[in-house]
């Protein structure tokens, strides 16, 4: 008799009553829509993290490149003011050279003109000396001339006379 009871008394020593397969399915799709719901909330919070460490790469890029962009910009100005002062430097050697050679050219021009001059002024006055000589010559022979038609007339006059 003793077996007996013990027989009916098992179950309740088992503790609580296992779930039904119903239960099992219930609580199984209920984990599911838990992890499922866990993944998506993981899986948000991750491109969410993406999405702003990828802003911040492209915000630090950006920052950068417009760091380089500074730092080039300011190298071509510096090169440019280099370029500047170089032109400046340039033109005012080509226009001193210029000034230089025009001063030359005007010294040149003179001295040729007063050298002109000069030998134009000699000329002329051996042109005039050459004239008043001619001038004297040809007044000597007409005073040689009219002397001797003088003579002449009288030579001739006293010819006539006798």
């Amino acid at each position: 008799g003793g077996g007996a009871p013990h027989a009916a008394g098992m179950p309740n020593q088992a503790g609580p009553a296992l779930p039904s397969p119903d239960q099992i399915q219930k609580q199984k799709e209920g984990y599911i829509k838990l992890l499922d719901e866990q993944l998506r909330q993981g899986q948000a919070t991750l491109d969410q993290q993406r999405k702003q460490q990828t802003e911040y790469l492209y915000q630090q890029a950006q920052q950068q490149k417009q760091q380089v962009e500074m730092q080039i910009k300011q190298q071509v100005q510096q090169q440019e003011m280099q370029l500047l002062q170089q032109y400046s430097q340039q033109l005012m050697q080509v226009q001193q050279s210029s000034s230089q050679q025009k001063v030359a050219l005007e010294q040149q021009a003179m001295q040729l003109t007063m050298e002109y001059q000069q030998k134009k002024s000699q000329e002329e006055m051996m042109v005039k000396q050459h004239q008043l000589q001619r001038e004297h010559v040809e007044a000597q022979m007409k005073f040689a001339q009219e002397m001797q038609k003088v003579q002449a007339m009288s030579a001739g006059g006293i010819h006539q006379g006798m």
